[in-house]
């Protein structure tokens, strides 16, 4: 009996990834003319990743987008039962035309139906520009009672269309600012773990536990994709953030990683301080962020959470970490932390030009300027001084 469910379940999973597989190979026109309207015609699939070529005329002389499945461009991001595979529309601004959903496996679409389609959830993205972040309840409305189908959906297309036009589209605005990032992130690529102790990106505090061994903490800022990627790696941020996408609408994500007397964590005993206010923290605004086996701090955490600040909380002025250890929880009567402040390189990639170098920028550019008036000023009145010069010697 047993046997033979398993081998139901083997060959249902077998026959719906085969069904998912044929859906995003054998491509119909009139899906590819669905997310990419002003198309006439498409080229066959090539490159790397794969894309077709669409085309404004018959000729294929007038390149106008891409269009492009998820499952080619992987890794594709998970639903509540299995990745949501889609076909994307995307033009050489940067901005989606169209998205059709191929094909997903959810174990309540036998009671919802096509809950994904008929919610008119993927029209949402039409005209979205990739550089969006497409949160949740922020940038576009989920589906109701489907959230972590809405955010695998959203999250593939963001992840797919900025790949394809990482490939594809260099000169655009969405790839500039990518390669910006990238250049700032480069520096904490190539250092360990020890270099952020150093540099103050990661700092470390210890909670006591009375009788027992310490209860330490190991705190980072982890509130931008390309950080959490780099910290815990991808696949623990990716789950993390799909968690947090039920709970949480906002504020921002530190990474505390965590050793010693860790049994002893109470999530309730957390919390941050800015300018003598206290924001304690709320049980759902804690998710688990994986058994640090991946990214910086592989190996040096037993694991990891991740903690949504209060949204009042202002990260580009310093704040404090505190763990409550009075004796009633919740009280912060007596609480151990640290001092934490952003450092310069991940507010620049978070926030973009600091306003104090943008400030130097323009100041810099103001008195080259007056400069060369100056100068342009004096060559042009030189004969005429020097005329005055000549008749005042006489």
């Amino acid at each position: 009996m047993v046997f033979n469910s398993a081998l139901f379940i083997l060959s249902a999973l077998i026959s719906f990834s085969v069904l998912a597989q044929n859906e995003s190979q054998n491509l119909e026109d009139s899906w590819l003319q669905e997310v990419m309207p002003l198309a006439n015609s498409f080229s066959e699939k090539q490159g790397d990743p794969p894309v077709y070529l669409a085309f404004q005329s018959a000729d294929e002389n007038e390149l106008i987008g891409y269009i492009f499945t998820t499952p080619d461009i992987p890794p594709e991001e998970y639903g509540f039962s299995g990745p949501i595979d889609a076909l994307i529309g995307m033009n050489l601004d940067g901005e989606i035309t169209g998205v059709k959903v191929l094909f997903y496996w959810e174990s309540y679409k036998h009671v919802r139906g096509d809950f994904i389609v008929d919610s008119g959830f993927p029209e949402q993205f039409t005209g979205k520009a990739i550089a969006d972040e497409f949160r949740l309840r922020v940038d576009i409305d989920g589906i109701s009672r489907a959230t972590i189908s809405s955010w695998a959906l959203a999250r593939g297309i963001r992840n797919a269309t900025r790949r394809v036009a990482m490939a594809y589209l260099p000169g655009s605005s969405f790839v500039i600012e990518a390669n910006v990032e990238i250049d700032v992130l480069q520096t904490l690529q190539d250092q360990n773990w020890d270099d952020y102790l150093a540099s103050g990106f990661v700092k470390e505090f210890s909670a006591p536990i009375a009788g027992e061994s310490d209860l330490n903490f190991a705190l980072a800022y982890m509130g931008h994709y390309r950080l959490g990627e780099l910290l815990v790696g991808a696949n623990d941020y990716s789950n993390s953030d799909r968690t947090a996408s039920e709970m949480i609408e906002d504020g921002h994500m530190l990474l505390l990683g965590l050793t010693g007397n860790t049994p002893r964590l109470q999530q309730l005993r957390l919390g941050t301080m800015q300018n003598g206010i206290l924001y304690p923290n709320r049980g759902d605004r804690v998710v688990f962020a994986g058994t640090a086996d991946e990214g910086k701090i592989a190996d040096r955490a037993q694991f990891a959470i991740a903690l949504f600040m209060h949204p009042d909380v202002d990260i580009t002025q310093p704040f404090t970490m505190v763990y409550d250890t009075s004796e009633v929880r919740g009280e912060f009567n007596d609480y151990v932390g640290v001092d934490y402040q952003l450092p310069e390189d991940v507010l620049t990639l978070i926030m973009g030009i600091p306003a104090t170098e943008e400030n130097t920028v323009t100041q810099s550019v103001f008195f080259i300027v007056i400069l060369l008036l100056a100068v342009i000023l004096f060559v042009l009145n030189l004969p005429r001084i020097r005329a005055s010069l000549d008749n005042s010697s006489q």
